[in-house]
């Protein structure tokens, strides 16, 4: 009796974590954060969302310039929903309905499909990606309970952060920029290289003077996702995807700045609503 008492108080705590009004927040959210990352890059990005923006724009090199740039978007609500709750797990918990509507509107275009063509059998959506955003948002989490604003954290990230904007700055200097899903030797001014190197150098600014602690989280979150792509997307086997070593570190700079913009654009919405709600609540 005692153990299925403890079980209850136990199952009670976990209901009662998140209040209606965050679970309210936590579901516009992931349905936003759906919206958006799946359907609206096409209209936000100069050049269509992936590889149009990553190789057609910046000139980055590949493979996987683009692939990460859905769930780097996604980060902004990963962040805002952190920021505007202030309680861990909110990540995963919008990571995980983000997944849930996934699977939803798979069943719904699988059953619109078979009702129109009977022979259809099958529709699949990409989960192995939603899977990803499980891991890039536990990341996220975790970084909200890392004390960075202390040593030996605040020497750690910053410095590091820096050291990838120098290296793909240099890289351009040197003439050693690739571009192209293939990695090529750049033809063209690498764009990519230049806007990374420098946004990387000045969050590690800011990393430095105001220790933002989703913004690294968000940024080392989207370095593991490219990452794991090169190490388990490749169709020949581990690590077949990896790209050519020079293009290593900008392609990771890449996906640092963009996981580390989209953490520095929730920060700036969720002042604008404090401020906005600080005037509401002075009026009243």
């Amino acid at each position: 009796m005692t153990e299925e008492k403890l079980q209850n108080d136990w199952i009670a705590k976990i209901r009662g974590y998140f209040s209606t009004q965050d679970w309210i927040i936590i579901l516009l959210l992931a349905v936003i954060a759906f919206a958006t990352g799946n359907y609206g890059l096409a209209y936000i990005l100069p050049g269509g969302p992936g590889g149009g923006f990553a190789h057609g724009f910046l000139k980055m090199p590949g493979p996987g310039a683009g692939i990460f740039l859905t769930s780097a978007f996604i980060c902004l609500w990963l962040v805002l929903g952190v920021l505007l709750i202030k309680k861990p797990g909110t990540a995963i918990a919008i990571s995980i309905l983000i997944t849930v509507i996934m699977l939803v509107l798979g069943l719904i275009i699988t059953g619109f499909l078979v009702h129109n063509n009977p022979e259809f059998s099958e529709y699949s959506f990409p989960l192995e990606s939603q899977t990803l955003l499980v891991l890039v948002a536990i990341i996220i989490d975790g970084a909200g309970l890392l004390p960075l604003e202390k040593k030996p954290w605040q020497y750690i990230f910053p410095p590091f952060i820096g050291i990838m904007g120098i290296i793909t700055l240099a890289l351009w200097l040197t003439g050693n920029a690739k571009m192209g899903e293939n990695g090529a030797a750049s033809t063209v001014f690498p764009l990519g290289y230049v806007v990374c190197g420098i946004l990387a150098l000045g969050f590690a600014v800011i990393c430095w003077s105001y220790p933002m602690k989703y913004v690294v989280g968000a940024g080392f979150a989207e370095m593991f996702y490219i990452t794991f792509c090169w190490l388990f997307n490749g169709k020949s086997g581990f690590a077949t995807w990896v790209p050519v070593t020079p293009a290593i570190p900008p392609l990771l700079t890449f996906a640092l700045v963009s996981g580390a913009f989209m953490a520095i654009l929730a920060y700036l919405v969720y002042m604008l609503w404090n401020t906005y709600a600080g005037q509401g609540a002075a009026k009243v």
